[in-house]
């Protein structure tokens, strides 16, 4: 899966791309060149150009967790449809979560401001879901919160 306009620089066929902007699918439409294969485009609730799958939160959640689960960045909202999918195990590349430019942006980009809370949902994710043990990251605040993805992690050893 990929995520936003990494897609660009991964050169290789995927399944999924995920997205929790509208304007995202308007960049993929004039961006992709076919590199990729066919994949499906997912976001959060209804975005009415571009996508395939549209998520939504569960009605009737009683929980403050439960209720701000599917809020955060697109990121996240990757990892949280990998596992809702049923991958064994997500390994997150390029979401450090830190200040710097993302690795796709030219030098002298100004990096992500993220607000609080998409730290907090992050934590709270890692401390209330169970399935949060699936997925871990290769750097910056992500791996901080998750957990490393070493190679011992991923390959079970």
């Amino acid at each position: 899966m990929c995520c936003n306009r990494s897609l660009l620089y991964f050169q290789k066929p995927i399944q999924h791309w995920a997205a929790i902007d509208c304007e995202e699918s308007v960049w993929l439409s004039e961006y992709c060149n076919g590199t990729n294969g066919h994949f499906l485009r997912h976001t959060i609730g209804s975005c009415p150009i571009g996508y395939d799958l549209a998520w939504y939160a569960a009605d009737g959640v009683e929980t403050e967790f439960g209720r701000r689960q599917w809020v955060g960045n697109t990121g996240y909202f990757g990892m949280l449809i990998a596992l809702n999918m049923g991958y064994e195990k997500v390994v997150l590349a390029g979401m450090p979560l830190d200040r710097y430019r993302h690795w796709y942006e030219p030098e002298g980009t100004d990096g992500p401001h993220w607000v609080s809370d998409t730290y907090t949902i992050w934590m709270d994710y890692k401390m209330e879901a169970p399935e949060a043990e699936k997925a871990r990251s290769l750097s910056g605040y992500s791996a901080f919160i998750m957990g490393k993805a070493s190679k011992e992690w991923v390959t079970g050893r």
